[in-house]
């Protein structure tokens, strides 16, 4: 059984049929991993909630997910954070936050005990998953508190995947970020990139440089979106660099892209920690975020049916 832990954050999702849901891009590609690889994998969410009514809410429906919640921390004083979607014409997202009381935030001092950092030196995972977003909400003794063990954890043998999410009110300024983007390029195994996260943080390039900048910056697996243009995929292995593109599939109904990018992920990595080709991962996490972007909110319906893994059968839970 693969052993995967997701950190970060999900918040309340305010939703138009005022249905009780919630988001956030660890927390997306954590349920969909599960719901595709189901008993094949024990899928941590590691995350702090609050005692309030929601938060309980929340805590019951990630157990109906499928989540181990072992290391789940619960604040007295705070409680989950909350945003809004607004959708244009084609689909595309705006994001309206309100995380200030968010109890992800102090995760590293509820966890008094320091046991997921105790799991992370014991490697008690086959991989650890965190975005840009999971640094970015902490502080800087957390953030180098959890890197420390992260790096730890990699020397012990564990592998750590890495989405570079971006959003920029959550930085200081660019160098804070570039920082830290630099410190998980340096301790990844599988790096998920986008080009506008990349844009937004390094500036702007064309498909060349941006192909160079992880080759030089990374010995890891690196996956690059492009939107609708060709995924990127980068593979090292010693001092061989290889490019391989995959086309873009059209997606003929666009209602919200929120999750498209963390629904790709665990698409990818439900095929990819199968032992399934890179070929075989891009089309699942191309078919799985094509269903997501089709309906409303970060966590829908889905239906995948089995692939040639033969693992791969979503269980259409719903929030």
């Amino acid at each position: 059984m693969i052993k995967i832990a997701f950190f970060g954050e999900a918040m309340h999702e305010l939703s138009p049929n005022y249905a009780v849901s919630f988001g956030g891009d660890t927390y997306n590609s954590a349920v969909y991993l599960k719901r595709l690889l189901d008993r094949q994998a024990d899928v941590y969410f590691v995350s702090a909630i609050g005692c309030d009514e929601l938060s309980i809410h929340a805590h019951t429906l990630w157990l109906h997910q499928g989540l181990n919640l072992q290391y789940l921390q619960h604040s007295p004083t705070r409680t989950l954070g909350v945003y809004g979607i607004t959708t244009d014409e084609q689909g595309e997202r705006a994001f309206h936050y309100n995380r200030k009381n968010s109890a992800a935030r102090v995760y590293f001092d509820l966890d008094q005990q320091q046991m997921f950092l105790i799991a992370l030196k014991q490697k008690q995972f086959d991989y650890v998953y965190f975005s840009a977003i999971s640094l970015a909400i902490l502080d800087e003794a957390a953030l180098q508190l959890f890197i420390a063990h992260v790096e730890a954890y990699k020397q012990a043998g564990g592998r750590v995947i890495f989405d570079s999410n971006y959003r920029e009110i959550l930085w200081q300024n660019k160098a804070q970020a570039q920082k830290c983007y630099q410190q998980a390029f340096k301790i990844a195994d599988i790096i998920f990139a986008t080009n506008d996260d990349h844009f937004g943080v390094f500036g702007q390039c064309s498909e060349y440089q941006l192909s160079a900048f992880y080759q030089a910056c990374s010995h890891a697996l690196v996956v690059i979106k492009q939107g609708i243009d060709d995924t990127l995929v980068l593979q090292t292995v010693g001092q061989n660099h290889t490019l391989s593109r995959y086309p873009v599939s059209p997606v003929t109904q666009v209602v919200d892209t929120t999750a498209a990018g963390d629904s790709f992920s665990a698409g990818f990595l439900a095929e990819y920690l199968s032992g399934q080709p890179i070929k075989v991962a891009i089309n699942t996490a191309q078919r799985l975020a094509a269903q997501v972007i089709g309906g409303s909110g970060a966590i829908v319906a889905t239906s995948i049916m089995p692939m040639s893994s033969a693992v791969l059968h979503a269980k259409g839970l719903f929030e």
